[in-house]
């Protein structure tokens, strides 16, 4: 049995090499409320992620589920925050009302190390920025003194 390898997409100039997520998909409604404002969110990161992965050369389609991760982290952050600080960062325990940690700081924490961990991957952060390979590397032309060396190295012969 062969399989046949899948066809690469041909993209047109200045095409993202990237597809965006379909956030209803991965964000819907509850039954409660409405996830509009959080999809709305992910759009806004996807497109500042994507930018900025972009102007530093290191956007390529293998980052797509990588880019698509850090988003939701973001958002998961995002959405724990709100909830945390309506709720209460220290709340009552549910059967014996001792205090304790607010499980949406736990969520929150969650959250943040898992996008830090996307950022580095990503290289996103300005520290791990410089060291971040380009997808496109520029070769540099070739001096006329490398000829020389070329055809003078000890290698070459008794000249």
């Amino acid at each position: 049995m062969t399989s046949k390898a899948p066809k690469l997409a041909v993209l047109p100039d200045g095409a993202d090499p990237i597809q965006e997520p379909n956030w209803s998909w991965l964000v819907p409604d509850e039954a409660v409320e409405s996830n509009e404002q959080w999809r709305e969110r992910a759009h806004i990161e996807w497109l500042s992620i994507v930018a900025a992965m972009r102007q530093a050369g290191t956007l390529g389609p293998e980052n797509r589920h990588q880019v698509q991760r850090l988003v939701l982290s973001y958002i998961r952050f995002d959405q724990a925050a709100a909830k945390a600080f309506a709720a209460g960062m220290v709340v009552g325990a549910p059967r014996t009302g001792v205090p304790m940690m607010s499980l949406w700081r736990v969520e929150m924490r969650a959250a943040d190390s898992d996008a830090q961990a996307g950022e580095r991957e990503l290289c996103l952060s300005p520290r791990r920025r410089a060291g971040a390979g380009r997808v496109k590397r520029v070769e540099t032309p070739g001096r006329a003194s490398d000829a020389y060396l070329t055809r003078h190295s000890p290698d070459s012969g008794p000249f």
